[in-house]
């Protein structure tokens, strides 16, 4: 999950940037040149931000980064290790309409250019009304439920414009993917998060998919899945068939949650990134499935990339994976937690005891990495780009 969901208290950073419509939180820390744990991307004051669920596209020369916040919170920088600028909103608020609840945020942004140039960004936003709502009925969406929006833009930093109606949601939101054909193990009245576009080419021809989380209530024993749908890669915003499950979790729990799914193509195989685990802890990790057909994935056949273990992060997770300009390697970019304390945000990983409160002692910092495969199609973290 991309962030706090709704019934859980939102952060008193959560409320700053939903009423400043895109303005970021920027403080000043020391660089440690000598740190046993790795660093977070450069910027160009030398600033740390809070830049959560990064969603990052190589376009041309340029990656531009999309991040959770009120509106569409970019950052561009040339290279993977920055320096990235502090995060703006381009998105035409007047454009929302009116299924969105603004005021809720815009959860996880991410952009991918269509094959006739056009930019399309898809984001989570809340369904207004739905406060008090149990799950269990589509008709009447259970508090918090989210759906998939999209907005659209001639030139990748925008200004973004909003369509009418949402691309993924439930029944009576006039959605082109409302999952009825195939719900799979999707909890009715739940909504969706953590949408993740991505191209590939099968046949020889490019083909555009959209992946996203089904929402489900882990304190009730709700699983939640990962699906996918094949988009129209000339528009972005048509469907083509139906929506269907990839993967699901097992248990019902914080620690079985799978969320924030990232696709990427390597020869023949695909390789699919997913966080695993309470986002709101150091838990929070990274796991891969490896499939040679885009519809068809094993549940339980994951392995970890990133985890507090084996990088010293707290909560390595929300991973999104790019092309990169060199040859034979990838670009993977993540958040984790640091200490935060009176509005300065350290590169310092909060301990695993300390649970983490948004804008107060925490925050949730960009990280970046070469990704490159074994032969056998296992994926490997390379160094890390940024701060030295």
């Amino acid at each position: 999950m991309r962030n706090l969901r709704v019934g859980v208290r939102l952060s008193g950073r959560a409320l700053a940037v939903l009423i400043a419509a895109g303005a970021t939180l920027a403080v000043s820390t020391a660089m440690s040149e000598a740190a046993g744990y790795p660093l977070p991307v450069k910027t160009t004051t030398g600033l740390n931000y809070d830049m959560p669920d990064p969603g990052v596209l190589l376009s041309g020369s340029t990656f531009y980064g999309f991040f959770t916040g009120g509106g569409l919170r970019e950052s561009t920088s040339g290279t993977a290790a920055g320096p990235w600028p502090a995060p703006v909103n381009e998105l035409r608020m007047s454009t929302l309409p009116s299924w969105v609840q603004a005021s809720k945020g815009i959860w996880a942004p991410d952009m991918i250019k269509t094959t006739s140039g056009e930019y399309v960004v898809y984001f989570s936003a809340a369904l207004p009304g739905t406060a008090g709502h149990p799950a269990g009925n589509d008709a009447k969406p259970a508090s918090g439920a989210r759906c998939v929006g999209t907005a659209e833009s001639k030139s990748p930093t925008g200004p973004f414009s909003a369509d009418r109606k949402p691309l993924v949601c439930l029944e009576n939101y006039g959605a082109a993917d409302d999952m009825k054909a195939d719900p799979g193990n999707r909890v009715r009245g739940e909504g969706v998060v953590d949408a993740s576009p991505a191209i590939v080419t099968i046949a020889g021809h490019p083909e555009l998919f959209l992946l996203y989380k089904t929402q489900g209530n882990p304190a009730d024993g709700q699983i939640a899945t990962i699906r996918m749908v094949r988009l129209n890669d000339a528009d972005g915003t048509s469907v083509l068939g139906e929506s269907h499950q990839l993967l699901r979790s097992s248990v019902g729990s914080f620690a079985d949650t799978i969320e924030a799914p990232s696709l990427i193509q390597d020869g023949s195989y695909f390789t699919l990134f997913v966080a695993h685990g309470n986002f709101d802890s150091c838990g929070y990790s990274t796991q891969w499935f490896r499939s040679q057909h885009i519809w068809a994935w094993t549940n339980g056949g994951a392995s970890t990339l990133l985890s507090a273990g084996n990088t010293g992060l707290c909560g390595p997770g929300g991973a999104d994976v790019s092309v990169s300009r060199v040859p034979g390697q990838d670009r993977i970019f993540f958040h984790g937690w640091v200490k935060e304390s009176k509005g300065v945000i350290s590169t310092v990983p909060l301990p695993s005891n300390v649970a983490p409160d948004e804008g107060v002692n925490a925050a949730r910092v960009m990280y970046a990495a070469v990704l490159t495969f074994t032969r056998s199609g296992a994926p490997v973290l390379g160094p890390y780009q940024g701060q030295s």
